[in-house]
């Protein structure tokens, strides 16, 4: 598939590329990048040095908080439990409540990352079992069709679209309408979570579920 010089010098944009989902396999790549690309706003692709750069960086701390991702990252909830025992006491939190935050914790992760998250991917030509057929009165013909399950425009055949697996296979987005229902936010390397059949980002799926400390930032 064709990538240009310039973005074959960008380590950043390579390692970006890599990261979003089935676009690199086996050492080759797998759509045309240059098209991906262009189907993106601008000032979000994320290029060294470049305004997108800086917005990647603050859109993996935003949409995908490490604290929610892993018990080694919150503060209020770190294992060993013996650990925090005098600070827990001293903030007026029991033993026995300290475990239980950590369990309902690690209940919350594995049920997430088992039913919800997941890592979408460019399909660079609709599948036959994405498309639905519509007489086209303008040009006297039948074409494949599907609608963006954003913005309900018409992805064609020939165009790329990104699947989101935990929703099927036979839903499609525009690259640039891959976005959080709640914050409207392009979907950085396009991890998402599902609810409902609407996709989320990490961090807005799961205050649905939990309620946010505004101080530390962490789910309770």
């Amino acid at each position: 598939m064709f990538i240009s010089e310039e973005m074959l010098t960008d380590v950043l944009l390579l390692g970006f590329m890599k990261t979003v989902g089935k676009l690199w396999s086996d050492h080759k790549w797998l759509i045309d990048v240059e098209e991906y690309m262009s189907q993106l706003p601008n000032n979000l692709i994320p290029r060294t040095g470049s305004q997108g750069e800086k917005l990647r960086e603050k859109q993996l701390i935003q949409q995908l908080p490490r604290q929610d991702l892993s018990l080694a990252y919150c503060r209020h909830l770190n294992t060993p439990i013996e650990k925090k025992v005098s600070q827990d006491i001293s903030a007026g939190m029991s033993i026995k409540n300290q475990k239980e935050f950590v369990k309902v914790y690690e209940e919350f992760v594995n049920a997430r990352n088992e039913i919800s998250l997941d890592i979408g991917y460019v399909n660079p030509n609709i599948p036959k079992n994405m498309v639905s057929y519509r007489f086209t009165l303008s040009v006297y013909r039948i074409l494949p069709l599907q609608d963006c399950q954003k913005c309900r425009g018409v992805i064609e055949r020939a165009e790329m679209a990104v699947v989101a697996p935990k929703l099927g296979e036979n839903q499609g987005w525009h690259p640039a309408c891959f976005t959080c229902i709640t914050c409207n936010e392009l979907l950085v390397d396009l991890t998402y979570c599902v609810r409902d059949g609407q996709i989320y980002c990490e961090r807005h799926y799961a205050e649905l579920h939990k309620p946010r400390c505004a101080a530390c930032d962490e789910v309770r």
